[in-house]
């Protein structure tokens, strides 16, 4: 049976009174939102009352703006304020209510990317993921632009970012949030899932109040209004901070895993929560499907005559042992003791682990450096984590603590060099007796997490050569030694000996050549796997 006029109208007075003081809980919103949303009645009456108040309040106060800052203070602010702030949010939600019941199509999805306009500004993280949904010609950034600071706002859809300090933020529309460096954002509003990895001191995500991660955590941080916001802790640990006037603390609290920090605008409240798996908004890899390689393909690099050629298909592999398709010789091996190497859907993947692992030939190559070489991969990072992919190390090392290198191919974040973020580096060091210096190469172009990329890297008499996805770039120098020594690969990690630069991600289609590959041999494998390179 209908509710009576009257008493519809007193529920709806009472309901924007809670919200309008602040007084209104995160369930209760929730809850609103849905009679809203469902209740045509209800609704009406709903609309009456904000038109009224809005009515009042205009009769009452000044026609001041208020806007909301980046770091609310609610001790301070105003009833008036808190009021016209609660009115703004109620518009925009009611317009979407009635947006969607009118017979007009649904407005398509947008997503808008505006830079900073101020000079000298550098890229602070890597788009790397973008919802089907929104228009080619509408989307303002494509996978894998670096962004500099800005504002992102997307109506809808999903866009996930990976910052240059290795920080995942996925979005979920309607959200608007601003980009200040690559360790710090702010949540306008929407909803925003962060994964911070353990290498990362502190990633700062502001909004109504502020939320501050220190090594491994996950959480997801959502607000629809400047004095409500809440932050569920999946893993690790998150302090979060009601600001002042002057951006300092005034109140703070340490969430945990299986934690909710509720604001509401006076305090922050911590509860206790259980959340299901499919509560959690994940940030998840882009490509999570093997590499697709072809017969084509395999057989276009074995009439190049490689020494070495591993694909981690399952009739190479005997245990943790990889047999080399080309010869019996120069088989790979698995050294892990905690399953953080391993073969996967017909690649092999490397996990972080506080414990040594690579993957290794059985067998050194000698006099591999006395001529030209290749070295030629498929990679796809997971994370934007500076780890070494592979590296050529004289088979006899004398020190204990660390092993000398030949080559070391790594991706590139936040190194102790100048260069782009998120890049390929080919370092080549001879003679390797020293662990410093070296002619070093990176790739003209970034490289996006969770996509795969073609690597090439070539020594020949006359320079190095390296290739990103067909991409050239390199260095000339006369390079006809003798160097009759033998060479091992050591895959995964920096050396044999320390856990250091360990690489998270995926390798595949694995080749070492005794001779230098030419332009057209790069160019003839990438077509094969993808189409023309993008020179």
């Amino acid at each position: 049976m209908p509710q009576p006029a009257h008493q519809l109208d007193r529920e709806a007075a009472r309901l924007f009174a809670q919200l309008a003081t602040g007084e209104m809980s995160s369930t209760d919103f929730v809850s609103l939102e849905r009679r809203l949303l469902n209740d045509p009645e209800f609704r009406q009456a709903y609309v009456e009352q904000v038109e009224l108040d809005a009515e009042i309040e205009n009769q009452l106060c000044t026609p001041q703006v208020a806007t909301a800052t980046v770091h609310p203070t609610p001790y301070f602010l105003p009833a008036t304020l808190a009021l016209a702030a609660s009115l703004l949010l109620l518009a925009a939600m009611l317009a979407l209510v009635l947006l969607r019941d009118s017979p007009v199509a649904s407005a398509p999805l947008r997503l808008e990317y505006v830079e900073a306009q101020l000079r000298g500004l550098k890229p602070v993280a890597i788009v790397t993921q973008v919802s089907e949904d929104f228009p080619l010609d509408d989307k303002s950034i494509q996978i894998g632009d670096r962004v500099k600071p800005g504002s992102l706002r997307i109506n809808g859809g999903e866009l996930q970012l990976e910052f240059l300090s290795g920080v995942a933020i996925r979005l979920s529309g309607p959200t608007e949030i601003h980009l200040l460096a690559q360790d710090s954002a702010t949540l306008v509003h929407g909803h925003a899932a962060a994964i911070v990895p353990p290498n990362v001191s502190n990633f700062t995500l502001n909004g109504p109040i502020s939320a501050i991660a220190s090594g491994a955590s996950e959480f997801v941080y959502s607000t629809m209004s400047s004095n409500q916001a809440q932050i569920d802790v999946y893993e690790g640990e998150v302090m979060t901070s009601l600001l002042g006037e002057s951006g300092d603390t005034l109140w703070n609290e340490m969430a945990r895993s299986e934690q909710s920090a509720r604001f509401q605008g006076k305090s922050i409240e911590l509860v206790d929560a259980t959340f299901a798996d499919t509560d959690r908004i994940r940030v998840l890899p882009i490509d999570d499907v093997q590499l697709s390689s072809s017969d084509q393909y395999a057989a276009a690099i074995q009439a190049d005559n490689p020494l070495v050629y591993w694909r981690f298909d399952p009739e190479q592999q005997q245990g943790d042992l990889i047999r080399n398709t080309i010869s019996q010789r120069y088989a790979g091996l698995i050294h892990s003791d905690d399953d953080s190497v391993r073969i996967e859907q017909g690649s092999l993947q490397f996990k972080p682990s506080e414990r040594s692992r690579y993957f290794k030939l059985t067998e050194p190559i000698p006099g591999l450096n006395s001529g030209e070489f290749s070295i030629e991969m498929w990679v796809r990072p997971n994370r934007m984590r500076w780890g070494t992919i592979l590296g050529l190390l004289p088979s006899t090392q004398t020190d204990e603590k660390r092993e000398l290198h030949l080559t070391v191919l790594e991706f590139a974040n936040q190194t102790n060099l100048v260069h782009r973020p998120a890049t390929m580096r080919f370092l080549y060091r001879y003679p390797s007796t020293t662990f410093d210096g070296g002619m070093n190469i990176f790739s003209a172009d970034s490289c996006t997490p969770g996509l795969w990329h073609h690597v090439v890297a070539v020594k020949s008499k006359t320079g190095i050569s390296f290739y990103l996805n067909g991409k050239r770039r390199q260095v000339l120098d006369v390079l006809e030694f003798e160097d009759e020594g033998a060479y091992t690969a050591v895959l995964g990690q920096l050396d044999t000996i320390r856990a250091e630069r360990q690489f998270d991600g995926n390798v595949d289609e694995v080749a070492i050549y005794s001779h230098a590959l030419s332009d057209k041999d790069v160019e003839r494998h990438y077509q094969i796997m993808t189409g023309p390179s993008p020179r």
